[in-house]
């Protein structure tokens, strides 16, 4: 039953992409990006949840309530989504389905690529055990203890009199994983350890990919073998907590972490793609940049309630805006170089 409730859990962010990107009718979004969307959704969905929760003194049976009809929507919004693609194709006779023609270097990228991942997991199970300090743990654990929302203090066991200061009460990400915790029956310390930290890897690896596909021109090989390195590198950076490699393999439960290693470059991949094709003035359309800013939007708010805003919201924010001004100064290079050419 636990793993049941790890692998639904885990295709969760995939269902909830698919939905939005159905009900928006994002067709230019591929199935990486779908996951990402997904991913970054339910963390949203989850705020606007918990935090009127934790406002009105809900417990977390009355919460895990709400998720749950939460998750159920999004399972039949996934069903609807599958169902009327599945017949819009059968209608659709005069497409063909393409053959994908696998190389032999192809195929042995593949299967290093997915060793070095079976590796980093080997890595991530056999550090379950470590000792680290882990406040949200605690934090988990203290919730379902208590059946309260942020009304116990996690390391002394007290009633907070004061309550939580307002900043804190709005990073629900503690109380989203108690509620997973609480509704899939898996014990606190694998589900945060190894589930969640296993689907922000994975989040990592396309949020990377995504990036990557817009600084260079990749095949298939060359998209394998940036995942190779990739995934060595995590495998060879935990020599220092302050690492991402050493986060990603054994904090990737932590909000910073999502933040640094899937939101950041997702964020940077949106813009280069905004700014592609913003050069090609036919292709890009008004609901195309309303889209990007909707994805942009969606990240910057996913940023505010998982973690703090110092490592959050604010590092993202001007990082978008570096960016942004670097895509502005290039257009203006490019636009003088024409005129003078």
């Amino acid at each position: 039953m636990d793993i049941i409730g790890a692998i639904f859990f885990m295709v969760l962010p995939f269902m909830a992409g698919y939905s939005c990107k159905s009900i928006l009718r994002w067709k230019e979004t591929n199935q990486i990006e779908t996951y990402l969307i997904g991913f970054f959704f339910l963390f949203f969905l989850q705020a606007l949840v918990l935090i009127p929760c934790v406002w009105l003194g809900k417990s977390l049976t009355q919460a895990c309530s709400m998720m749950y009809i939460l998750t159920l929507v999004l399972v039949v919004l996934f069903a609807g989504s599958l169902v009327t693609e599945f017949i819009l194709k059968r209608k659709n006779t005069e497409a063909k389905p393409v053959k994908t023609v696998w190389r032999k270097a192809d195929r042995a990228y593949y299967l290093l690529l997915i060793l070095v991942f079976f590796l980093i997991l080997l890595r991530m199970a056999l550090g379950m055990d470590m000792l680290r300090d882990d406040i949200v743990l605690e934090t988990v654990l203290t919730t379902q203890q208590s059946d309260s929302l942020f009304v116990t203090h996690p390391l002394t066991g007290r009633v907070m009199e004061g309550g939580m200061i307002t900043s804190k009460k709005i990073v629900t990400l503690p109380l989203y994983f108690a509620c997973v915790a609480q509704m899939t029956g898996l014990e606190a310390d694998f589900l945060l350890y190894f589930v969640v930290g296993v689907m922000t890897l994975l989040a990592s690896y396309y949020a990377h990919a995504l990036l990557f596909s817009q600084v260079s021109n990749p095949t298939r090989g060359k998209m394998y073998i940036f995942w190779i390195v990739f995934g060595l590198l995590v495998l060879a950076g935990d020599y220092s907590s302050n690492t991402i490699s050493y986060r990603l393999m054994y904090q990737g439960y932590e909000g910073s972490t999502i933040c640094f290693a899937v939101i950041l470059p997702y964020l940077l991949y949106l813009i280069a793609s905004w700014y592609k094709k913003e050069l090609e003035e036919e292709k890009n359309t008004l609901k195309n940049r309303v889209m990007h800013l909707l994805k942009i939007a969606l990240g910057l708010a996913v940023s505010v309630v998982i973690t703090g805003l110092g490592t959050g919201f604010v590092f993202l924010f001007m990082a978008m805006v570096i960016a942004g001004i670097c895509c502005l100064l290039r257009s203006i290079k490019e636009v003088r170089e024409c005129r003078e050419s």
